[in-house]
């Protein structure tokens, strides 16, 4: 064998140890991983949602883990978690119970330059800390508190008043969306947005239903979070000053007084516009109803309470950046957000658009509706409701809210129909016929049953008609009402004369019939 073979020979063999050597290097730090994992998260019965981690869960905690000698600080902000060095922190102490319920000594401002105050909850260390480190690339943000637990957490949160709580789901003793729930009664004041390895539907549903106010599935990206952190801080900073300057005022009691929304204005009328079956024009009648209202009274608002399948932003040629999920901060809305929350439009009105996912509508309740009909009542001269085409819980609560239901239809035998029912239920809904007006929309189109002939079989007192018209539905794919398209418009004369009468009735006086003189 010459010497070439032999070096040949050599280095293969070199080669094969060195796969080996790494090979076990790989393996034992797997195992390494896995004894600190199951050290941190110990076996457990309870199901995952009070505490006991997934095989997913010790992954991540294990991708997580920090090295033993830490990479130097990069100058930039890493983009995953699992990039982030850690150093030892032995800092981390719970409050004390005497001091649960006071309120700080000092008030930090909030507004757009000031510091967002951040509380950590998670039962793992590694994973708080990576966070913690995160967030310490970011000038405004600072993190003012970890908690091991959400019993911890909770504790934390009452005594510091942090603005925004990242809170971990599976946690032993106290659970994130228990955790969650007391925050959300015992210190309305955080923010929580939830952060987890979950990323099932029903754990969505149940920490919204809990008041989280956001979801972000682990693993994450430092834009993911850092962005999430400062959208729902921007949206809570109304709520952040108006406790501050309750507790400011109270620095000496024990207790925070609890913030009343804005008083309801009883003199703006609310107009629901509903129709028991689709394509009948209904939100037209509601968004030229509503404009036709602006040119006579300005500061209208209208309500897109189709909560599922609202189509407004489509008709309006509008983006949404916020919508009625963002003024449920909790049963009673604040008024304060109703500037960020409601969107101008070119006409002059402003719109209150239905959330952008399907899936948020169980989140809003009956009640909820009635209290963000109240709150926009607070500011608006009349508010013009385009609901949904189904009897809900939303649509119960919101006849009973509104001045005046009006009964879109279209001239055909199914949508008299259905009005005809819909009238036969109104005395168990707790509607009476003077509440109800009936607008019969495109009342002159070909083969239409004759105006007369519905007003007739429905028996309803006041009824209004709008005829067929090709530019009503032209407005409404240029984004436009119809008054701004062409405001001489056989739709437009028509639907202002609706917009008047509705007025007249609400405010001028009606005449009183005389009384039947008995026969004798």
């Amino acid at each position: 064998m010459d010497d070439t073979t032999r070096l040949i020979v050599a280095a293969i063999a070199v080669v094969v140890l060195l796969i080996a050597i790494g090979a076990l290097f790989v393996r034992a730090r797997r195992k390494a991983a896995r004894k600190r994992a199951a050290q941190v998260n110990p076996p457990q019965s309870k199901p995952a949602t009070a505490g006991q981690l997934s095989s997913d869960d010790q992954q991540l905690l294990a991708s997580l883990a920090p090295a033993k000698k830490p990479e130097p600080t990069p100058v930039t902000a890493p983009k995953r978690l699992a990039d982030i060095p850690v150093p030892p922190r032995s800092d981390e102490k719970k409050p004390a119970l005497e001091s649960l319920f006071k309120p700080p000594t000092a008030v930090p401002p909030t507004g757009p330059q000031s510091q967002m105050r951040i509380l950590i909850v998670d039962d793992n260390k590694d994973t708080r800390e990576n966070v913690s480190r995160l967030l310490a690339f970011e000038s405004d943000m600072d993190v003012i508190g970890q908690a091991y637990n959400g019993q911890q957490g909770l504790e934390m949160a009452i005594e510091m008043r942090p603005h925004i709580v990242l809170m971990d789901i599976n946690m032993p003793d106290m659970d994130g969306i228990t955790a969650t729930r007391e925050m959300t009664t015992q210190v309305p004041y955080c923010q929580v947005i939830i952060m987890s390895v979950q990323f099932e539907t029903d754990y969505m549903r149940a920490a919204m239903l809990a008041g989280a106010r956001d979801y972000q599935t682990k693993p994450f990206s430092a834009d993911e979070l850092v962005n999430c952190i400062r959208r729902v801080y921007e949206r809570g900073i109304p709520l952040y000053q108006q406790y501050e300057a309750v507790m400011r005022a109270q620095q000496t009691k024990s207790e925070v007084a609890i913030i009343q929304a804005a008083p309801e204005n009883l003199a703006a009328p609310v107009f629901m516009v509903y129709s028991p079956k689709g394509g009948c024009g209904k939100s037209a009648i509601a968004i030229n109803l509503a404009v036709a209202l602006q040119r006579e009274h300005p500061g209208i608002t209208l309500l897109d309470a189709d909560l599922q399948l609202g189509d407004l932003p489509v008709d309006l040629n509008l983006r949404p950046t916020a919508t009625i999920s963002d003024l449920v901060v909790s049963s009673r809305p604040n008024p304060d957000l109703l500037p960020k929350v409601l969107m101008p439009h070119s006409s002059g009105i402003n719109v209150l658009f239905a959330p952008q996912k399907p899936e948020m509508m169980e989140l809003i309740t009956g009640n909820m509706m009635i209290q963000v009909v109240r709150t926009l009542k607070s500011q608006a001269t009349a508010i013009v409701i385009d609901a949904a085409s189904y009897l809900t819980d939303h649509n119960l609560a919101l006849i009973e809210a509104a001045s005046d239901v009006l009964l879109v239809i279209s001239p055909d035998l199914p949508s008299v129909k259905n009005a005809r029912l819909f009238l036969e239920l109104a005395p168990n809904l707790g509607l009476r016929p003077d509440r109800i007006v009936l607008v019969i929309n495109r009342a002159t189109q070909p083969g239409a049953i004759p105006a007369l002939q519905i007003e007739k079989a429905l028996k309803v007192a006041r009824v209004f008609t709008v005829p067929e018209d090709p530019k009503l539905r032209l407005s409404l794919i240029k984004g436009v009402s119809i008054f701004q398209l062409d405001a001489n418009a056989p739709s437009a004369v028509a639907i202002a004369e609706l917009a008047k009468a509705l007025w007249a009735h609400m405010f001028e006086p009606q005449p009183v019939a005389a009384e039947a003189t008995p026969k004798s």
